[in-house]
């Protein structure tokens, strides 16, 4: 199978399960508590995907401990993000930590030696006007702050590195060992997500309801519990969709030029995205946002120009 058609599919992946965490969100509860949960499960489930689609479960000293170290820059990534969103606005922590794309796409020729077209370049700079236009920027968000920024720049060195993280591995001579990489990674994330978890819920039942919701600043009333058959349902099927993209990703991350690869995957996915709510949840975009869109396209295609 093409690289582009494996690039498609690893980005309606993304799309998927990006939607089913709306849905999640939008109608049950969203607190830390809750986003530890999520993270287990869907981890859980990945991991268990990978393992039964594996060909290969052979891991070598080199892979282990890159995937652990992944594994520990993936948590402290959306730990500092839902941080960010906490205490900041929702706009500006949204266009930062998606132009740390720039990091892995401009490792690959400082790094790997790869070579940038005169073409590439005007593709990537209009991806990062795409990414800037496309987030709808709101007069009520919350206020940046210091705390907020130190949040996001944590968030986006560590989103960055997980793209570095993925061409290093897929460019050694371990990268047959994709599998146990992802493996190795996401039964990680299960076991500290699943230690937050315990520890929030005790810590849940030793305040009140009030208390609670103070602490967290992120529990919504009214919202039901995600302990119940239709999140964790949802939580399974995102966690399948995180397999495949993850899967996807991590071998296209070797197989194509990181200047093509992280620029659309990133760009391309927050354009889906707008295209998605338009159609799934009858929102609204605004014309900055609509120029953002068709921006994100023509970057695309400027993108998958080798010349």
């Amino acid at each position: 199978m093409s690289n582009p058609i494996l690039l498609v599919i690893s980005m309606s992946a993304a799309l998927v399960g990006g939607m089913l965490k709306k849905l999640l969100t939008d109608r049950f509860e969203n607190s830390t508590r809750a986003y530890q949960l999520y993270n287990a499960i869907v981890s859980i489930v990945a991991a268990v995907c990978l393992f039964v689609v594996s060909t290969n479960m052979s891991a070598s000293t080199f892979t282990i401990l890159l995937a652990l170290l992944f594994g520990l820059v993936t948590l402290i990534q959306q730990i500092t993000n839902m941080q960010a969103l906490e205490v900041g606005p929702f706009s500006y922590t949204s266009v930062i930590i998606s132009l740390s794309t720039l990091i892995p796409t401009l490792s690959g020729v400082i790094i790997w030696n790869e070579t940038i077209s005169f073409v590439q370049i005007i593709g990537i700079v209009l991806m990062v006007a795409c990414i800037i236009l496309s987030v709808d920027f709101k007069s009520n968000q919350k206020k940046a702050s210091l705390k907020w920024l130190g949040y996001c720049a944590a968030a986006f060195i560590c989103t960055g590195f997980i793209g570095v993280m993925q061409k290093w591995h897929q460019n050694s001579a371990y990268k047959g060992e994709l599998d146990a990489f992802l493996v190795i990674a996401f039964l990680f994330s299960f076991l500290t997500s699943t230690v937050f978890f315990i520890v929030q819920s005790i810590r849940r039942k030793k305040t009140t309801v009030h208390q609670n919701e103070q602490k967290e600043g992120t529990a919504v009333i009214n919202k039901k519990s995600v302990i119940a058959f239709l999140p964790i349902l949802i939580m399974v099927i995102s966690g399948i969709c995180v397999a495949a993209n993850n899967k996807l990703n991590l071998f296209l991350s070797g197989a194509m030029p990181s200047a093509v690869f992280f620029p659309i995957v990133n760009g391309g996915g927050l354009v889906l995205s707008l295209l998605a709510v338009i159609v799934l949840f009858k929102e609204r975009l605004s014309l900055k946002q609509w120029i953002g869109v068709i921006l994100g396209i023509i970057s695309v295609v400027l993108l998958c120009n080798p010349f």
